[in-house]
């Protein structure tokens, strides 16, 4: 569980970096479902994942 909850944190540390009108849902970015792995602890949760991955500026994995 701790794992889970430091990428949560990180993400959430980092969600104010997100650019204004990022989309949410992964139905807004173009998809049915969303593309991350099930067991991605920030799956389907878009605004999170943009902020934990662009902490590195790498694009979410919908988005490569």
């Amino acid at each position: 569980m701790e794992r889970k909850d430091r990428k949560r944190r990180k993400a959430e540390a980092n969600l104010a970096d997100v650019p204004p009108g990022t989309p949410a849902t992964p139905q807004a970015r173009g998809f049915s479902e969303c593309p991350c792995p099930k067991a991605c602890t920030l799956h389907g949760e878009c605004l999170l994942c943009a902020a934990f991955h662009g902490r590195r500026h790498r694009p979410p994995r919908c988005l490569r």
